[in-house]
């Protein structure tokens, strides 16, 4: 998702520079930068995916997913976050001349 939010503001003109120092991989940063570059006229986001992504982004934002933390965590559903990655997935591919999705799972379906 993050990388999906940054090709969409690189095509849209927005520096790596301030990819790198303003948004970094803050997921919200990058999903409100994203709208402020004209993402809504291509994707329709709930606030149930805002708060699917909000979620997602502190464990992200912190390097939770990629190290082990012990606690208690809560995490988004699965299904809801697969759900919004592949609607942004798609708006964002087809406004930046990317290739479909090659994998034949949808919407609501599950890849395993």
């Amino acid at each position: 998702m993050e990388l999906t939010f940054k090709a969409f503001l690189l095509s849209k003109g927005v520096t790596l520079e301030h990819l790198r120092r303003k948004l970094g991989h803050d997921l919200e940063k990058a999903f409100t930068a994203s709208k402020e570059n004209g993402l809504d006229s291509l994707l329709q986001s709930h606030a149930l995916d805002e708060s699917v992504l909000a979620l997602l982004n502190v464990m992200y934002s912190t390097k939770e997913l990629e190290y082990i933390v012990t606690g208690a965590k809560t995490i988004p559903h699965y299904p809801l976050l697969q759900n919004f990655a592949i609607k942004l997935f798609d708006a964002v591919a087809a406004s930046i001349g990317f290739r479909h999705r090659l994998a034949k799972w949808t919407l609501n379906e599950s890849p395993v």
